[in-house]
């Protein structure tokens, strides 16, 4: 029990220490979200950031991998952008965002997933 504390605290500081990283992709993905009027979506994305800032890494972790981010219809990924450019444009961000969970060990299960369906739209 006491190594999988110790694996959980070292993850909690691999987001902290490219907390900038995630800071700066969030507010991205916050800015297109707003544009296109997903203001619901926005506000999961800016709690997110309001977490991260706080350094309430665990509550950030759990958010990061919820049904509000990865979920169903009315999830931050499966927003519908009618623009193609635009749209493109949040994809990447969702890439970006997913790689850096990937190397942060903040990624949960399903999300590679949505990462290929994006880089799918993008090609």
């Amino acid at each position: 029990m006491f190594w999988l504390k110790k694996k959980k605290a070292e993850n909690l500081d691999l987001i902290l220490a490219d907390r900038e990283d995630y800071i700066a992709i969030l507010s991205k993905i916050v800015l297109y979200l707003q544009h296109w009027a997903y203001y619901g979506q926005a506000e999961v994305v800016e709690k997110l950031i309001e977490l991260l800032t706080q350094e309430n890494l665990e509550q950030f972790s759990k958010l990061l991998n919820s049904i509000d981010m990865w979920g169903g219809s009315g999830a931050v990924w499966e927003v519908y952008i009618d623009d193609p450019e635009g749209a493109k444009l949040f994809q990447k961000e969702m890439i970006r965002l997913i790689d850096l969970m990937e190397k942060t060990k903040a990624l949960g299960r399903g999300i590679k997933q949505i990462r290929e369906f994006f880089e799918s739209q993008l090609h």
